[in-house]
């Protein structure tokens, strides 16, 4: 994947659950919420980005406005009916470790692309939107983002799923988990999922090692 694309991506998918602003259009809830963010990035030039300053970036608009235990339970998937209630409330901590990391990462290599986005589709209930979009890059590259949307009971409209080049970020992760977890049961449902959550929290760990060493 292309760091542009990388970027993308994680722009993309860090959208999701954001907790929409008080906008009855979806399309401006997800304008509102990229531009923010870019908005911020454009004041650091990208050789002036530490790791720490975008840690904090992503930490002040991303974390807070996420939906944490829904996106959990889209990656986990069908296994997360097996993990227990303990486990699944650790799994939702060490797969936000695992989001904070990969969204410094990339948000690190934005370099002036900009984000438009088309009129919303909403469906005929209502509850349901598509705004379509494109990441341009300063080369005249173009990368189609498209946002999904729903809403809530109280009113307001939430991403809950991204698609970057044809691709769902909420299935890319779900992929992720569902490898690491082939073959639980619930017979081993247990051990597996503790092992699955010693291994998120080792890797995000080592990457912290990594980051402090750089």
């Amino acid at each position: 994947m292309t760091m542009l694309k990388r970027f993308a991506a994680v722009l993309a998918f860090g959208l999701i659950g954001l907790n929409a602003w008080a906008n009855s259009n979806p399309t401006e809830v997800v304008s509102q919420a990229t531009n923010g963010l870019i908005e911020e990035l454009k004041q650091t030039p990208e050789a002036d980005r530490s790791e720490e300053m975008v840690k904090q970036l992503v930490m002040t608009y991303i974390v807070p406005a996420i939906d944490q235990e829904k996106i959990a339970m889209g990656a986990m998937g069908k296994y997360w009916r097996l993990a227990s209630p303990q486990q699944r409330t650790e799994f939702i901590e060490r797969f936000r470790e695992l989001q904070i990391h990969t969204y410094s990462g990339a948000f690190r290599a934005f370099s002036g692309e900009k984000l438009n986005f088309e009129s919303a589709r909403i469906n005929d209930k209502g509850d349901r939107a598509l705004v379509q979009g494109q990441l341009t890059q300063t080369n005249g590259n173009v990368i189609p983002i498209d946002f999904k949307l729903y809403l809530s009971d109280d009113g307001q409209w939430r991403v809950y799923d991204a698609v970057v080049s044809g691709l769902s970020m909420v299935k890319t992760y779900r992929d992720q988990m569902s490898n690491r977890l082939q073959g639980t049961n619930p017979g081993n449902a247990s051990k597996r999922m503790d092992a699955l959550l010693e291994e998120l929290k080792q890797e995000a760990e080592q990457k912290d090692d990594s980051q402090n060493a750089a």
